[in-house]
């Protein structure tokens, strides 16, 4: 498997190659599980057992550690974002955040619209 260096995002997993943040390499702490975590992702665009490792893993990331990292690396906040565009691999679409977000926004929406009708 491929390692690659980029700029932004935190890491990611393509066929063959996992894509991680060029700064990780001056935080072992966080290197090593992030790099075990993505790993352990198949190679297809989307599969259920990618959907609850991301979702329900236990892989030793500190979080707090990763948020401070986020915070002094602006260019990791790109990892949120579900739609994403790069000059080799076009446009990219992250199945697991779509999900995600879409619950949030059902949610938010479900629960607007139950507070106006009976509060």
């Amino acid at each position: 498997m491929e390692i690659k260096y980029i700029n932004h995002s935190i890491a990611n997993r393509y066929p063959g190659l996992i894509e991680v943040n060029k700064n990780l390499k001056n935080y072992p702490e966080l290197l090593k599980p992030i790099l075990e975590h993505e790993s352990q992702h198949t190679d297809k665009p989307f599969t259920l057992h990618d959907f609850k490792l991301d979702f329900t893993s236990n892989d030793g990331i500190n979080q707090w550690q990763l948020l401070k990292f986020m915070f002094k690396h602006p260019a990791s906040f790109v990892q949120l974002s579900p739609i994403l565009y790069s000059k080799r691999k076009g446009l990219i679409i992250d199945p697991n955040l779509l999900i995600m977000y879409s619950i949030m926004i059902g949610v938010f929406i479900l629960t607007i619209y139950l507070g106006g009708k009976y509060l």
